[in-house]
């Protein structure tokens, strides 16, 4: 008698992941979906300093889907900054890859927790952070949103979950591949990559390659959880269909 209204439940989770992955490409809408890709991306500049000793000065947002992230790296130990300084480079196009991969995967499993704890630190560091006007809107609906999720947890907020997962994965790889094609192009732009060229004399290209590798052995190392991820999408989606 329950079987009937789980399989619905499931096949819902699975239509919203394809809402969340094609929602950066739709126009207007996706512009204004994008902006929680940023965030996610200026929150994973900041928080990777922290540890060893560096600041977040502060977080904007722009209407144009770009942000910026200041930090300051002079508590960081001297043999070690050059480290952190590169792991805040790799963490925006990174942080968005994998806090979509786990909500997705909180998503899948019914999990409460894991869904509040990403989105919840994400958004109490913009919010902390965050300094322009503009940014600030952004922000607490961005948090409003995370509360909704902490508070109100229902079949609703499951499936939220797991279209903003998607929403992340999908514009994050977007993302990569953009400026994939920007350095290949030769392409006048300002990413973090190219920023890294300007301050330690490596090409963008370098730069590029090397957070590529270093994503590419993080995914091996999770070849596992992200694989039975990967399988349960592919089998909800073919059910689906």
């Amino acid at each position: 008698m329950t079987t009937e209204p789980l399989a619905s439940a499931a096949s819902l989770v699975f239509v919203a992941i394809l809402v969340g992955a094609v929602l950066p490409f739709v126009p207007v809408v996706g512009r204004v979906a994008r902006l929680a890709t940023t965030i996610a991306h200026e929150v994973g500049h900041s928080v990777v300093v922290v540890p060893f000793g560096g600041c977040i000065r502060r977080i904007d947002l722009r209407p144009d889907g770009s942000g910026e992230a200041w930090v300051q790296l002079g508590g960081v130990p001297g043999a070690v900054r050059w480290l952190v300084r590169i792991l805040n480079l790799y963490a925006g196009y990174s942080a968005p890859l994998w806090a979509g991969a786990l909500l997705v995967t909180g998503a899948l499993h019914g999990s409460r927790w894991l869904p509040v704890v990403v989105l919840g630190v994400i958004g109490l560091i913009a919010l902390l952070f965050v300094r322009n006007w503009f940014g600030l809107l952004v922000v607490v609906g961005f948090d409003a949103l995370a509360l909704w999720v902490a508070l109100r947890p229902s079949e609703a907020t499951l499936l939220v979950v797991a279209g903003v997962g998607a929403l992340f994965v999908v514009d994050g790889l977007r993302s990569v591949v953009q400026v994939a094609g920007w350095i290949a192009t030769g392409a006048r732009v300002q990413t973090d990559f190219h920023i890294a060229a300007a301050e330690m004399r490596l090409p963008a290209g370098v730069w590029f390659v090397c957070f590529v590798l270093v994503n590419g052995v993080a995914v091996w190392l999770a070849r596992d959880p992200l694989l039975a991820v990967w399988d349960t999408i592919a089998a909800g989606v073919r059910a689906f269909v």
